[in-house]
């Protein structure tokens, strides 16, 4: 490796990112701490000579040097003069050599040289599959895999073990050894990965294990870490784990990375473009194939299709659609259960079916018509018996929950006088037992006996009154007993609580009602933006049509349960395309933005840039629905079809009602995003809460409760500062299975019950269980095209670690280098040397 210099000062301790290091080493440290490159530092001190000559050149002035002494030897041997005997002169010419030797060495130049060795560790990077398929158990219908799996568990026709319970297996067996072996050489990174990697550790080498004080903070002995593996995964996404973790290192070396998988690669780059980020890098893949790689026995339900609110008596179907792979020309059960989402109660069969699985594993849609006499939310699933040699076993079931609404349904109707609109309506919805009719005959004298199921005796107007009931039909209402107060009170009705409204407009009273601007807050509530020259289109269309116009449904509103009547679209239009009877009508100016236009008035004149004046048109307000019909001559239709009139406003009614209903309960309504959630998906939960005055629950937070196959579990619901009333929390489901949650409603009121319940399910995702046979291919393209991969088998993973190397390195950093002859001791020796050469020859009178 190449080698730097650094300044020799005196170490200056500092500590970087919580490890100790001097100023000297820290230009380095720096990079190898934020870098992810871990170092260690050994540091010796050399004397080196800076010009040494080397090659022909340093035997040329060996044999100078040589030559020199031997001549200053021969001169002293050959002088002859009195007084200087041999020994003498022996003496004088050792000095001599002595001062060319030191001149010599000088011209060489002697330094020492501070060299800090620097070595960077290598990494083995494990990377154990935590996704949601790891969590299933196979029965390894191919006995060689099999046998494979008996011999890592060390014992015969074992039970079927989950995926993740082999990887443990793998890294607990005999005190970890596994762990321990790739430890031998390199640092080795634990990650466990789903669609996001997480890590769980790194691990000393062997070699640095006795003194291991640089680091001690990040990095944990093979008995300190925690390898636990969930298999709540969303996802398996090998790319991203590789990259992520291969790039955390910075520069360090990385010599193999052990893949633990069943090979899903059912999120972001493919085995090939995996195994090619690693072989650019020079970095092989040892994988380790889990799982049974057969192709699988599988039937799953794949979805369940009802409505989610029913009325009490009214039938309703329940859907089922299945996919199936490995069992063509098979004959399966499907069972369909209900259950009570309320009391906890354990599902009952309903019903049973036989299915033939075709070709392909195509099975035809099944139905199932119910009707239920109780009202609640109940839970209905759609499960078939887990086969012989089944594979998954997960997705054989899937629930719904329908809710099936009071037929008692509050309405409250107020009109100006006894029109025959108002007089077939209400007598249509009195003699409905799903229907609790209460009218306001606002012509009637005081003491007149009213219509209804539930007699008042004046128009409620305080919210204890109003708020009890579920719709409220504004029929050719006058404008006298209402005011701004009472019109609040029914913008909180319906967009607070859910309540249904509808103002059906008649020539009498709604002209005046609608252009009254105190009574703002109603009519901002409908569907339609008023027109402001209502007065002048009613003035020019003429206030009385002797002739009746026809009506025109556009075709996005056929569908809409309003007005739809038998099973289709095609049956709707045919019924309705002869119905017309339409006289006087109110005209405005357009549906708003949100609305669905359910009816347009027919005739070519009655029109505006909008299109066809509108006659009915209905949309959702906050947590209610609201309704305008623009005339009053429905009644008419009773001459041609009564079943039609009576459909229509039954339909109305319910559709209006529905809002309200959906809660459970008038005073608290829970809430999730879904029904269904994946497993290890996080699960927000929202409740809004009344006190018994209906107004927001003075609360800062409440406790609700979870419960699945006997666990149970706690989670707090804060309260949301921007709505009042309204609380929010979450949890994490860490199993599957229906989840019962629950909420205990604060100081319940007669008719309240004592909690709310939400049922939801949890399952595995779908991605992980489309194909759960663990994908040997894959996983062997992904070695063979890294650099130098190989493919195991769970029984093979122990010779593993012999295959990866020690790639770890040494840099050199020496420090600048300090001359040595450059000091008063070499220029003493020289002085010392002539001196006592001049002394010696000056004692015995030599020249």
């Amino acid at each position: 490796m190449g080698a730097a210099e650094l300044d020799e000062n005196v170490p200056i301790h500092q500590e970087i990112d919580g490890h100790d290091v001097t100023m000297l080493q820290a230009p380095l440290s720096l990079f190898a701490l934020f870098a992810g490159v871990v170092t260690r530092d050994e540091e010796e001190f050399v004397t080196e000579l800076r010009h040494l000559p080397e090659g022909w050149l340093a035997v040329a002035g060996l044999a100078l040097l040589t030559v020199l002494c031997w001549a200053i030897v021969w001169m002293y041997r050959a002088e002859g003069r009195r007084g200087a005997s041999m020994r003498l002169r022996m003496t004088l010419s050792v000095i001599r050599c002595l001062v060319i030797l030191t001149l010599g060495v000088i011209l060489l130049e002697p330094v020492r040289v501070r060299i800090l060795r620097r070595w960077v560790d290598s990494y083995t990077v494990v990377l154990a599959d935590d996704s949601s398929s790891m969590g299933l158990s196979d029965l390894y219908r191919d006995q060689a895999t099999a046998d494979r799996v008996d011999r890592l568990l060390g014992r015969p026709d074992a039970e079927p073990v989950r995926r993740s319970g082999l990887v443990s297996r793998i890294i607990e067996r005999d005190d970890r050894r596994f762990l321990r072996d790739l430890a031998d050489n390199n640092r080795v990174k634990l990650y466990t990965f789903s669609d996001e990697p997480q890590l769980r550790g790194t691990l000393r080498a062997a070699r640095e294990r006795a003194d291991a004080q640089a680091l001690e903070r990040t990095l944990f002995g093979v008995d300190d870490v925690d390898l636990e593996l969930t298999a709540t995964g969303a996802a398996t996404n090998v790319e991203r784990a590789l990259r992520r973790a291969v790039e955390s290192l910075g520069g360090a070396p990385v010599a193999s990375v052990v893949l633990l998988s069943d090979g899903g690669f059912n999120q972001g780059a493919s085995a090939e473009e995996s195994a090619r980020f690693a072989k650019d890098r020079h970095i092989p893949i040892h994988v380790v194939g889990v799982g049974d790689p057969s192709r699988p026995r599988n039937v799953r339900v794949t979805e369940i299709l009802a409505p989610p609110n029913a009325f009490q008596q009214d039938p309703f179907s329940v859907a089922a659609q299945l996919t199936a792979t490995g069992i063509d020309g098979e004959t399966i059960t499907l069972r369909l259960y209900e259950r009570s989402a309320s009391d906890g109660s354990e599902g009952r069969v309903v019903d049973t079916r036989a299915v033939r699985v075709e070709p392909g594993g195509n099975i035809e849609t099944v139905t199932f018509e119910r009707r239920q006499q109780r009202v609640g939310r109940f839970v209905y699933t759609v499960e078939v018996p887990v086969l012989d040699g089944e594979s998954v076993a997960d997705d054989n079931s899937r629930q719904t929950t329908v809710n099936v609404i009071d037929s008692r349904t509050r309405v409250l109707i107020v009109s100006g006088g006894p029109s025959w609109e108002y007089r077939f309506v209400s007598r249509l919805l009195e003699r409905d037992d799903t229907f609790d009719v209460s009218c306001w005959l606002q012509s009637a004298d005081l003491s007149a006996v009213r219509d209804g199921n539930t007699i008042i005796d004046h128009l409620p107007s305080e919210a204890e009154e109003l708020f009890e009931y579920d719709v409220l039909l504004l029929m050719n209402t006058e404008k006298e007993e209402l005011d701004e107060d009472w019109c609040r009170l029914v913008d909180t009705l319906v967009t607070e609580y859910g309540g249904g409204l509808l103002v059906s407009a008649a020539r009498s009273h709604s002209p005046e009602l609608l252009r009254d601007q105190t009574l703002k807050p109603l009519y901002d509530l409908l569907p339609v933006t008023l027109d402001p020259e209502a007065d002048i289109v009613l003035n020019e269309i003429g206030h009385y049509q002797l002739s009746p116009s026809s009506l025109e449904i556009p075709s996005t509103a056929f569908g809409h349960p309003i007005l739809q009547v038998g099973g289709d679209s095609v049956s709707t239009k045919l019924t309705w395309q002869e119905m017309g009877d339409v006289y006087w009508y109110y005209p405005v100016l357009r549906e708003k933005a949100v609305a669905t236009v359910l009816m347009r008035h027919g005739h070519p004149r009655m029109r505006n840039s909008f299109g066809g004046h509108i006659l009915a048109a209905v949309q959702y307000v906050g947590a209610g629905r609201t309704a305008f019909l623009g005339f009053d001559s429905t009644w008419r239709w009773r001459r041609r079809d009564v079943d039609l009139f009576n459909h229509f406003w039954v339909q109305m009614v319910r559709y209006l009602a529905e809002g309200k209903l959906l809660g459970g309960t008038k005073r608290g309504m829970l809430l999730t995003e879904s029904d269904e959630f994946a497993l290890g998906e996080a699960v927000t939960v929202t409740a809004r809460l009344l006190d018994r005055q209906y107004r927001p629950l003075p609360r800062d937070r409440v406790l609700a409760d979870y419960e699945v196959e006997a666990q149970r579990g706690e989670f707090e619901l804060a309260a949301r500062r921007d709505r009042p009333g309204w609380f929010e929390g979450r949890f994490v489901p860490d199993r599957t299975g229906s989840y019962r949650i629950s909420l205990k409603m604060p100081h319940p009121s007669a008719g309240d019950p004592m909690e709310i319940v939400r049922e939801i399910r949890v399952t595995r995702p779908n991605i992980e269980i489309l194909r759960p046979q663990m994908d040997r291919a894959e996983l062997m393209t992904l070695a063979r095209q890294s650099d130098g991969g190989r493919y195991f088998e769970v029984d093979q993973a122990a010779q593993l670690p012999d295959l990866i190397p020690d790639l770890h390195e040494e840099i050199p950093i020496r420090s600048r280098p300090t001359t040595l002859w450059d000091n008063a001791m070499v220029l003493t020796l020289l002085l010392s040397l002539l001196t006592l050469e001049w002394g010696l020859r000056k004692w015995n009178r030599l020249l």
